[in-house]
């Protein structure tokens, strides 16, 4: 008896082990980063939405700026931010989102209808977009978040 609660303990330790190892080897990495411009004048209709959804601050996502009537859609572009993320780990990553720092000139960043899944050992991208002035740059820094066995986790990207 005193040999099995010997066994026991030992193979409780060695799952403990296995287990903080995992959790602290639980890594993303980001493979690869960029961003695309499109005119807001070229979305006439997401352009017409987002207008109305920020005259009623019902806006699905993130204001940078107090509710506002904006001007004509050529005065915007949408900037898409997309970061390739890989997960070198045996767990899979719950929840990753991305958040843009704003900067001035950016109205707001749009929400997200789903949630995005790392599943362990695999590559996925990520995306953000915001509208913001026609003459902005895009070069954005980029905060993803994501969960591990519901802890968070952060890190910052720069989008060139």
């Amino acid at each position: 008896m005193k040999y099995i609660a010997i066994l026991s303990v030992l193979v409780l330790i060695a799952a403990l082990v296995g287990v903080g190892y995992m959790y602290m080897t639980a890594n993303i990495t980001v493979d690869t980063v960029s961003v695309v411009a499109m005119e807001a004048a070229n979305q006439p209709v997401h352009f017409a939405e987002l207008r109305q959804q920020l005259r009623l601050g019902a806006v699905l996502g993130t204001p940078f700026v107090q509710a506002q009537e904006l001007a004509d859609a050529e005065n915007y572009q949408f900037l898409t931010y997309t970061v390739r993320l890989k997960n070198g780990t045996a767990v899979t990553a719950d929840m990753v989102e991305l958040q843009v720092t704003p900067m001035a000139g950016d109205i707001l960043q749009i929400g997200s209808y789903h949630d995005v899944k790392l599943p362990a050992g695999q590559t996925v991208d990520a995306t953000a977009t915001i509208l913001t002035d026609k003459n902005m740059h895009a070069i954005r820094e980029v905060t993803i978040t994501y969960y591990i066995w519901g802890v968070p986790f952060t890190m910052k990207t720069t989008v060139r």
